[in-house]
C-alpha cells in the first residue's frame, strides 16, 4: 500500500511511468499471492501498437496506431475454470489477455479489456473479444478485487465461464466453488473449493500452503468446515449469479460444445505412447532446427538468418526435425484408428475445404500448439512481418491430409488468418505443390508468383491474404501441420478491413493467370475455364469494379479449346 501511495503521488510529475509501475505492482501482487483460480499471470508488456477499444466499422477503421507513449499495456494470464458439477476429465486452462489503458488506470469505470486467447466455441467469430455488457455488469457487481485487473479476471472465471457441465441442477451443498474452507487432511488446512461433484466427490479443494488439490469424501463438519470469518475485498458468493446478463457469459450451447471437445481431446490423449507431446514444455533441442533454436535462445534480436524470402512476403525455412514430424503423424494416425473403432470419439476436420485431417486441439494438442505459438511462431512472425505479425493473439491449428482417393488438392483461396505457418510433416509423395499468386485486393491478386515444393520439416510462411492453392497429389500421401495466426490489433485496422470488405480493392492489372483462378470463389470462372462442374461454389471475387475487362477477352471457342 505504501508503494502504491508513493506511485500515485508521482503521477502528477510523470503520469505514464507512475501508472505503468502501478499496473506492474498490481500484477506482482497477484503473482505473489495467486487466488486458486489463477494459474499464472505474466509481467506486463508495452506493445508496439495500440488496440482500439471498440471494434470499428470497416469505413471507420484507421491504420494501426503506434503505442509511442506507452499508454497501453498488455497483461497475459492463465486461469482455471471452476465447475459446478462433475466431469470425468480435466478441463484445460484458459489463456486470456488484458489491455490496460494506463491513463485511466485504476478507474473502475474504465476497466481493462479482456480477450480470450484459448480456442473457445463462443469466440470463434468475435476474434477473442467479449460482449460490452460484460464490463457493464462488472461495474454493477458488488464483487470487487484488490485492483481492476483482479476484478476483471475474477468475473471472467466466476461469471463468464460459470456454466454447468450438465443441464441438470446439481444437489445443493453447504459450500460453492470459490468458497474458502478448512479441509481435514490429518490436520486442518486452509483451502478453496475449486469444483463440486468432481469425480463423484462432493468437493475438490485446492490447499493453499501445500499447493495441491484434494477431494472431500463427504459434506460433513469433521471433513470440511468454514474457517473463522476474515475480512476480504472479494466476495465469492453467488448472490448476483442468477441476475448476471446472458450476453456477459458464455452461452450454454457453446460451453457444451467446448465440454464435448475437451472430453474428446482427453480420451484421445490419455493413453498416448507419445507422452512428450503432451508435456507442458516444447522440446526445442529435440524438435526444432538448431539454427531456429539458437536464434530463439539469443533473444530473437537479429534478423533470422535461417529464413529465405523465396518471393515477396513469402518465406521458407527448416523448422521441425524428422523426429517431431514422425511423432505428430504417428499420434494423428493412432487417433484416426481410435475414432474408427469408437463411436463416442470423433475427429473434427480442419475447415470447410478439407475433408481429411484434424483440428489439433481436438485430439489433445492444445498445450503443445499454445507453447508453439507463443515461444516459436510469434517471435518469427514479428521479425518477418513487423506490423501484421507484431503480436499473435489467437490461432487455429490443424493437420491436412492429401492422398489419391481422398482430397487431392485445394482450390485457390485466401486463409482466415493474418499469418500462416505451413509445415510439411511427411510422408512420401509426388505432385502436391503449393501455387502462390498475389495479395487480396492488389492488381496482381490473380497473377502467379511462385510454385513451392514441400519437403519434410520445411515451413513456408505467408500472409493469410496471399492467394494460394494446392496442386493435386499424384502418388503417396502428404500430411501438413498448418497454423492460422491472428492479430487482434491488425484485424481492427484499415489495412485489414480495406481489402477484406472491398473498400481498398485495386482493379486487376491484366487478365488472370489460369492457375490462379478459383472455381469456388471467382465470379468469372466460366469466362476463362468453362462451366463449374461439381463441388461447392461461392463466387464473390473480384468485385465488378475491380475486374479486368478488355477487348481481348477469350471467346467461347477459345475457352473450350
Amino acid at each position: 500500500n505504501k508503494i502504491k501511495t508513493l506511485t500515485l503521488s508521482l503521477a502528477m510529475s510523470d503520469p505514464s511511468n507512475a501508472m505503468s509501475s502501478l499496473v506492474e505492482s498490481d500484477v506482482n501482487d497477484l503473482k505473489q499471492n495467486p487466488p486458486p483460480w489463477l494459474i499464472n499471470i505474466e509481467k506486463p508488456i508495452k506493445p508496439k501498437y495500440k488496440c482500439p477499444e471498440t471494434h470499428p466499422s470497416p469505413t471507420d477503421a484507421k491504420p494501426v496506431l503506434e503505442n509511442t507513449n506507452g499508454d497501453e499495456m498488455r497483461v497475459r494470464a492463465t486461469v482455471r475454470p471452476l465447475l459446478r458439477d462433475a466431469t470425468d476429465f480435466k478441463i484445460p486452462p484458459i489463456k486470456v489477455e488484458l489491455d490496460v489503458n494506463i491513463n485511466s488506470y485504476p478507474s473502475e469505470t474504465s476497466l481493462p479489456r479482456l480477450w480470450i486467447r484459448s480456442s473457445l466455441s463462443a469466440i470463434e467469430s468475435t476474434g477473442g473479444g467479449i460482449h460490452p455488457k460484460f464490463y457493464d455488469a462488472i461495474r454493477n457487481s458488488s464483487h470487487k478485487g484488490n485492483n481492476p485487473i483482479e476484478t476483471v479476471l475474477w468475473h471472467f472465471v466466476h461469471r463468464y465461464l460459470r456454466r454447468n457441465a450438465d443441464f441438470e441442477k446439481v444437489k445443493r451443498l453447504r459450500f460453492q466453488v470459490g468458497d474458502e474452507v478448512l479441509a481435514n487432511v490429518g490436520n486442518w488446512e486452509h483451502g478453496t473449493v475449486v469444483a463440486i461433484w468432481d469425480e463423484g466427490f462432493p468437493y475438490r479443494i485446492h490447499l493453499h500452503d501445500i499447493g495441491q488439490d484434494v477431494h472431500a469424501p463427504c459434506d460433513m463438519d469433521d471433513v470440511i468446515k468454514a474457517p473463522p470469518k476474515m475480512p476480504s475485498n472479494l466476495n465469492n458468493s453467488l448472490d448476483d449469479d442468477d441476475s448476471w446478463p446472458e450476453e456477459a457469459k458464455i452461452s450454454q450451447a457453446s460451453w457444451m460444445e467446448d465440454m464435448r471437445n475437451w472430453k474428446n481431446a482427453y480420451e484421445f490423449s490419455k493413453n498416448s505412447p507419445e507422452k512428450e507431446l503432451f508435456d507442458k514444455t516444447f522440446q526445442n533441442n529435440k524438435w526444432i532446427n538448431p539454427k531456429v533454436n539458437k536464434w530463439l535462445c539469443d533473444g530473437c534480436c537479429n534478423t533470422p538468418d535461417f529464413v529465405e524470402e523465396i518471393s515477396p512476403n513469402i518465406f521458407s525455412f527448416q523448422l521441425f526435425t524428422t523426429d517431431f514430424c514422425n511423432a505428430i503423424i504417428s499420434e494423428y494416425e493412432r487417433c484416426e484408428t481410435l475414432a474408427s473403432q469408437t463411436k463416442q470419439l470423433r475427429i473434427v476436420r480442419p475447415n470447410s475445404m478439407n475433408n481429411y485431417g484434424a483440428i489439433m486441439k481436438n485430439i489433445g494438442f492444445q498445450s503443445l500448439i499454445d507453447i508453439m505459438q507463443d515461444e516459436i511462431l510469434a517471435p518469427i512472425a514479428a521479425a518477418l512481418f513487423p506490423i501484421v505479425g507484431a503480436e499473435l493473439t489467437e490461432q487455429h491449428c490443424f493437420l491436412v491430409r492429401y492422398a489419391p482417393g481422398e482430397d487431392l488438392g485445394l482450390d485457390m483461396h485466401v486463409d482466415e488468418s493474418d499469418i500462416t505457418f505451413n509445415v510439411c510433416l511427411g510422408k512420401e509423395f509426388t505432385g502436391a505443390g503449393l501455387q502462390f499468386c498475389g495479395m487480396l485486393g492488389s492488381p496482381d491478386h490473380r497473377h502467379q508468383s511462385l510454385r513451392y515444393k514441400h519437403s519434410v520439416g520445411q515451413c513456408v510462411v505467408h500472409l493469410g491474404a496471399q492467394r494460394h492453392g494446392a496442386d493435386d497429389i499424384v502418388t503417396g500421401e502428404r500430411i501438413n501441420l498448418i497454423s492460422w495466426n491472428r492479430n487482434k490489433v491488425w484485424r481492427r485496422s484499415s489495412g485489414y478491413m480495406g481489402p477484406m470488405y472491398q473498400l481498398d480493392y485495386k482493379r486487376e492489372a491484366g487478365p488472370p493467370d489460369l492457375v490462379c483462378l478459383s472455381k469456388t470463389h471467382d465470379v468469372d470462372w466460366e469466362t476463362y475455364c468453362g462451366p463449374r462442374e461439381g463441388g461447392r461454389s461461392f463466387p464473390w471475387c473480384p468485385p465488378d469494379f475491380a475486374r479486368h475487362v478488355s477487348d481481348d477477352m477469350p471467346t467461347k471457342e477459345e475457352i473450350v479449346k
